[in-house]
């Protein structure tokens, strides 16, 4: 009753009392250990709920990310359950990384090609199987794994990637103070999504119910907020939060991040740092105060997490409840002179993985390379329930389980990830191996791969492609035995003047004043008419 009473999620938003926090969580930790961790023997099956942000970069779940910012419910996952220190995204963009996570497959498989084109309604996802199978479940919050959503400028801007113009489609980035030291729900929506989901466990989660739940929460949050003084059209550009969240980052630690010389940069990586916004100069305080401002909005987040993990303990369900924390990709953040996503980078690529429940090994850091495609055969297996399907993922129930009872299945050594919307000139193509990152093209482009060792150059900022020429042939091999890139290339290549022709024809007379008002709108009406020629000759040739 006494721990009831300390740990209310008002006590852990009000007035910035980490020293409560910090008493909060260690407690929370001591009961969950003395409730034990085989609950699953108990129970047939446990309750499963998921958390999925937008934008997290992964580092931040483990040393020595995690010093940056207090994230206490990370890091009480981290302290319970497995943390995966090499988890990546299928592709760096929401819908189809999405859409890779719900399915199963790798993007190339759905053709989810852009934040535009990705799965069908119809589609079945992991959880339509767990609903199949007897489970209670509910989807709240962010979703974004179906065809058809995001702005008209974020799918013109995929499918005129190969148009032979260069013209800024986003905001510069731009840091927002908001309210004061007692000002904590800034992102709005996503706190009223999180207050959804927790009355949803309070009125459906009882531990005497025979059948299990299954929750997702989707969260935007730490994703960049939209600039509304760029207008209508305007992208997401602006980290915002209030000096409360401010409190949380570690601001003696924060970095200014190494960049190449423009003139040095690989063209692909050129192409997205302007295409971005970010080519100008940029002061030391603006960097800080960027990332500092995206390392609070990390900070909230973790607070909407701490919010559900509070409503599983107080309805009883906690100790047989299976929590998943991840996100859909990162945010590079100012590293490699670029913000957003849409790239291959680590601060991009690399999202969290953390994993406790009932059965399940804590306090584990798992160095096995994984990626978002492997949740689906991991909830079901977790589930009890046989994936159907040529899925592209591998269950990692082996992995964390404190059960000797599952055969010695070979794990992969690798992950991959997949890249054809916005912001790239190329659809792009990462594989991870050993301490290997992997990067190539495939699209006429004549450019040369990237190999970075990530042991001994962290930063990504030294291509050793020519000095590893037998390191390049094995991860090409491999590479090709997993995905037939040029072939997938060409496919996008057909599908983005497809998409754009058919777009083109259903706007008629007004194509001209559309196209030449999207997010590019200041450098297009530089020279409108040559830049509707550009997309004429790569149109119709």
């Amino acid at each position: 009753m006494l721990f009831r009473q300390v740990f209310s999620f008002t006590s852990i938003t009000s007035g910035g009392h980490e020293a409560v926090m910090n008493i909060v969580v260690l407690g929370f930790i001591f009961l969950s250990q003395q409730c034990g961790q085989s609950i699953c023997q108990k129970a047939s099956k446990p309750n499963i709920v998921m958390v999925m942000s937008d934008a997290f970069d992964g580092r931040l779940s483990f040393d020595p990310g995690s010093k940056l910012v207090q994230l206490p419910y990370t890091n009480y996952l981290r302290q319970l359950g497995s943390t995966f220190l090499n988890a990546y995204t299928n592709s760096p963009i929401c819908c189809p990384s999405r859409a890779a996570m719900w399915s199963g497959q790798f993007v190339h498989l759905t053709q989810s090609w852009n934040n535009y084109k990705c799965l069908d309604g119809n589609a079945t996802t992991w959880m339509d199987l767990l609903k199949e199978n007897g489970y209670r479940t509910k989807m709240i919050g962010k979703l974004d794994y179906t065809s058809g959503a995001h702005s008209v400028s974020n799918r013109v801007e995929a499918w005129t990637r190969d148009v032979q113009f260069l013209l800024r489609q986003e905001g510069r980035p731009v840091s927002e103070l908001v309210g004061n030291k007692s000002t904590v729900k800034i992102m709005s929506k996503d706190w009223e999504n999180t207050d959804k989901a927790t009355q949803w466990i309070h009125q459906t989660a009882a531990p005497t119910t025979p059948e299990p739940f299954a929750l997702y929460l989707g969260l935007n949050l730490p994703h960049p907020y939209k600039t509304e003084s760029l207008g209508p059209t305007a992208g997401g550009s602006t980290f915002r939060t209030s000096p409360y969240w401010l409190t949380k980052v570690n601001s003696d630690l924060i970095s200014v991040p190494k960049w190449l010389p423009l003139a040095a940069m690989h063209p692909v990586d050129y192409y997205s740092t302007f295409t971005k916004n970010c080519s100008g100069v940029f002061t030391d305080d603006e960097v800080k105060s960027i990332r500092a401002f995206y390392y609070a909005m990390c900070a909230e987040a973790d607070a909407m997490l701490g919010q559900v993990i509070s409503a599983l303990r107080e309805t009883g369900v906690l100790n047989n409840t299976v929590v998943i924390f991840t996100a859909d990709h990162g945010e590079l953040a100012m590293e490699h002179r670029q913000f957003y996503k849409m790239s291959m980078f680590e601060g991009s690529s690399h999202v969290p993985l953390l994993i406790m429940g009932p059965g399940l090994i804590s306090g584990q850091q798992v160095n096995q390379l994984v990626s978002l495609v492997d949740l689906y055969p991991t909830v079901l297996e977790i589930a009890g329930i046989s994936a159907v399907g040529n899925l592209s993922g591998q269950s990692l129930l082996p992995l964390l389980s404190t059960s000797t009872a599952f055969p010695n299945q070979q794990q992969r050594a690798w992950a991959f990830s997949e890249y054809h919307g916005c912001n790239v000139n190329a659809s792009t193509y990462m594989l991870r191996s050993d301490q290997w990152k992997y990067i190539t093209y495939a699209d006429g482009l004549n450019v040369s791969p990237q190999l970075f060792d990530l042991t001994l150059d962290k930063d990504e900022l030294h291509n050793v492609v020519h000095k590893f020429p037998d390191v390049q042939a094995h991860l090409e091999k491999l590479l090709r035995s997993i995905v037939d890139y040029p072939k997938v290339s060409e496919a996008v290549h057909v599908y983005n003047k497809k998409a754009f022709g058919a777009w083109r024809l259903s706007l008629g007379r007004n194509y001209s004043q559309v196209i030449g008002n999207l997010r590019w709108h200041v450098d297009w009406q530089k020279d409108a008419l040559a830049n509707e020629k550009a997309i004429d000759k790569w149109l119709y040739g």
